[in-house]
């Protein structure tokens, strides 16, 4: 029996054909049941006598397509195929032919509907336009035959390309949000970095299609990067049973290895492994024998095994189609299955959002916004464009206001879960309120006391935060901070945390060494950094002019990843010099 969405879908596409509209794309996201919509419009042209041809890309979707169409009682004998080894029956009602092989076959005669899987991707194959030519006879507003696209991803990665060209209009299935809601796919859990810095995106170049070219893909998805992945797999995940994407043959086969060699039972598929031993693989991975499935782009599209509980992202895609197309292996419902994790090692979510999002579907392309970044800043004395981080004007010597620096925006880099509206405003609140208390206790605006900020959240929110909301709140350095900074900010934290109270007493020690590991929950103690030394003046300078002087010659040729202790130890001479 449809679902009430599934009937509505295949009734609006109907509406559609009979207004005049002789082409239309179907959008019906993993789990919406694709197939079933299909089959059920396949069996309704059969019933009214039209013969129907259905277009798929991968092998294993014709043998889905087969097993869906029995259940609509339609006869193996009325079913022809088009495939590499098989001979083609002409005489067939219903034609399901791979697109790779179509293209070097005669055409089947009397065709009046015709339905093309994945057109996000087989649109663009050469042969899609041929079948098109050939069933309209050129004219679309004058064809007897009708054209319908299915995609769970209809979006193109290169910003010009679009499906106007292809179809007419438009029929959407219910988002995935929707269907995790209406108890048709599991709740979709996200992890991970929740920022750039995990990457190194300097090395990423974007191809002609729109997405990361595989050589500066094999650049940064290395063994190194695998090494990461697996040891947080094994941290945090150990028990899921997982499917992952890399972005080469090469990092498949070594993430595998890897995964081997931490005690986890993993296979990976590629292009080239023989439908023989994918099958193989394929009922080990159903039966549990392997927790871990490792592959390229073998999984994204045709498989569908639901057990799995985890999806793992081991590559970074400038797709939003590969993005879905991948997590949507995971959302699928199964027996004693609640939820599914994904885990993002690319950046994924960060740059293109959560795949539970309302993305904009169209038929025509996208416009994309470039957004450039000015490492420098005006100085309002002089009018020179001096480096951003400088305190001091180099030129005139003007000395920059706190509010006159640019505030850091909040990373939240800890590999975790990625949070939902609700939660991120949480977690937005407790931050900022960190932020807000710290830099009021700095400016000696307030007392500064950040254990009032836990008793404000309790009291608005009724529950504790997540101890690991903390972390890099008050600092925001992100995941690439370095080994000085980090000290940096450690001795400036401590020292505010040493402060006399309001009412004169000292801090507790251990409530101190708390604040701290919250913030710092890797490294939480440093060595002392003497200022005189960085600076290169006298350790009794006391100096301000000279100390200022020797500041603005440095600033001028420091590099920016050394400007900060640079910063620091001119505020720690402004201390002693006052």
């Amino acid at each position: 029996m449809l679902r009430d969405y599934q009937q509505k879908v295949i009734s609006d596409v109907y509406q559609f054909f009979r207004s005049g509209i002789r082409s239309v794309l179907l959008y019906a996201p993993t789990g919406a049941g694709k197939t079933v919509i299909a089959s059920q419009i396949i069996a309704d042209a059969l019933s009214k006598g039209t013969k129907v041809l259905f277009l798929v890309h991968r092998t294993k979707l014709i043998d889905q397509t087969i097993n869906a169409l029995k259940r609509h009682n339609i006869s193996i004998k009325d079913i022809g195929i088009f495939s590499p080894h098989c001979k083609p029956n002409y005489n067939a009602l219903v034609h399901i032919g791979m697109v790779q092989t179509i293209q070097n076959r005669k055409l089947p005669d009397d065709i009046g509907l015709v339905i093309l899987d994945e057109c996000h991707t087989t649109s663009y194959y050469s042969i899609w336009q041929k079948v098109i030519n050939h069933y309209s006879g050129g004219i679309m507003a004058l064809s007897k035959c009708f054209f319908l696209g299915l995609s769970a991803s209809p979006w193109r990665t290169k910003a010009k390309e679009g499906f106007c060209q292809y179809f007419q209009a438009l029929v959407k299935a219910p988002y995935p949000k929707e269907l995790i809601q209406q108890g048709f796919l599991v709740e979709a859990r996200h992890f991970g970095w929740g920022g750039r810095n995990y990457l190194n995106y300097d090395l990423l170049k974007v191809d002609a299609t729109g997405e990361f070219s595989s050589a500066s893909l094999a650049k940064v998805c290395n063994d190194e990067y695998n090494t990461k992945i697996v040891k947080v797999f094994k941290d945090e995940f150990s028990s899921k049973k997982a499917i992952a994407f890399c972005a080469s043959v090469a990092q498949a086969k070594n993430l595998s290895y890897q995964l081997q060699e931490a005690g986890f039972t993993a296979d990976c598929i590629i292009g080239d492994t023989p439908e023989s031993d994918r099958e193989i693989i394929y009922k080990s991975f159903r039966e549990g024998k392997i927790q871990v499935l490792v592959s390229v782009g073998v999984l994204c599209e045709g498989f569908d095994d639901p057990s799995c509980n985890a999806v793992i992202l081991a590559r970074p895609t400038n797709s939003l189609a590969l993005l879905i197309q991948m997590c949507g292996r995971g959302l699928r419902i199964y027996p004693g299955k609640s939820e599914v994790a994904l885990l993002d090692f690319g950046g994924n979510f960060t740059r293109k959002g959560l795949v539970t999002k309302n993305y904009e579907i169209t038929l025509c392309p996208p416009r994309k916004r470039k957004i450039e970044v000015d490492m420098s800043k005006e100085c309002p004395n002089c009018h020179e464009i001096v480096p951003i981080f400088a305190k001091i004007c180099p030129e005139c010597g003007h000395v920059f206001k706190e509010e006159e620096e640019e505030e850091r925006p909040d990373t939240y880099l800890t590999f975790g879960e990625i949070l939902d509206k609700e939660d991120q405003q949480k977690l937005g609140y407790l931050r900022g309120q960190l932020l807000k208390c710290y830099r009021r206790g700095i400016e000696g605006k307030g007392n500064g006391d950040l254990g009032r900020v836990y008793f404000l959240y309790t009291q608005k929110y009724g529950t504790h935060p997540p101890h690991q909301w903390y972390r890099d709140a008050i600092f925001r350095r992100g995941a690439d901070v370095t080994n000085t900074q980090r000290q940096i900010d450690i001795l400036q934290f401590t020292k505010y945390l040493n402060r006399p109270r309001m009412n004169g007493q000292k801090p507790n020690d251990i409530w101190i060494k708390e604040q701290l590991k919250k913030e710092f929950p890797d490294k939480w103690s440093a060595p002392a950094i003497k200022w005189w030394e960085v600076l290169g003046v006298s350790a009794n300078c006391r100096n301000w002019i000279e100390i200022s002087a020797v500041y603005r010659d440095k600033v001028k040729t420091i590099a920016p990843e050394n400007a900060n202790l640079l910063n620091y130890c001119l505020d720690e001479a402004r201390e002693v010099c006052q």
